[in-house]
């Protein structure tokens, strides 16, 4: 179903003071993919670490590293989608860490267009290189990410918590030395 006109949607630069909400917001999508997607494929135990990881004490404390940014989707001035990542100094490589969105606002064109954001962002710091991990079993991340012109580049056996992995990625430009 695609519910694409159902409410504007607005995309911003997260900031710090968006963290406890965001925090929360990534609390709440990871309990409920590794409920619907990740149980048998993924330890309970990995995704309570995602959990603490995504905190928003420790998203907080990312905003102390210059290389980290990431974009919020707003619907009605409400928190429905994110999307957090880090630019790898002047490499031009940069790696798309974690995006969500809210279960009833997907279909909806948001994880589009919060990885249009990002890629835009990236383009403008001169990156020419997007990255990204997921698990297989997340067949809709990894159909939005394959509709978004990321591709598998390498299957990471037992990579994590020994769950396997898919690396993606996407070349959005050639890689010029700063």
């Amino acid at each position: 179903m695609d519910r694409s006109d159902s409410t504007a949607v607005v995309i911003r630069r997260l900031e710090k003071a968006d963290s406890n909400e965001a925090g929360k917001f990534s609390a709440k999508l990871l309990k409920w993919m590794w409920s619907k997607y990740e149980k048998g494929s993924y330890p309970k135990e990995a995704s309570d670490f995602d959990v603490w990881h995504w905190s928003p004490a420790k998203l907080r404390a990312r905003f102390d590293d210059p290389d980290f940014f990431g974009f919020l989707a707003e619907a009605d001035g409400k928190l429905c989608g994110l999307v957090l990542a880090n630019i790898y100094g002047k490499s031009g490589y940069a790696f798309i860490n974690w995006i969500a969105v809210d279960p009833e606002h997907q279909h909806e064109g948001i994880g589009i267009k919060l990885m249009v954001a990002t890629q835009e962002h990236l383009k403008k710091a001169k990156c020419h290189k997007i990255g990204l991990y997921t698990l297989p079993t997340l067949v809709p991340a990894v159909r939005l990410y394959m509709k978004f012109g990321l591709l598998p580049e390498a299957f990471l056996r037992q990579q994590w918590w020994g769950s396997d992995f898919l690396l993606m990625s996407k070349w959005i430009g050639k890689y010029k030395k700063h």
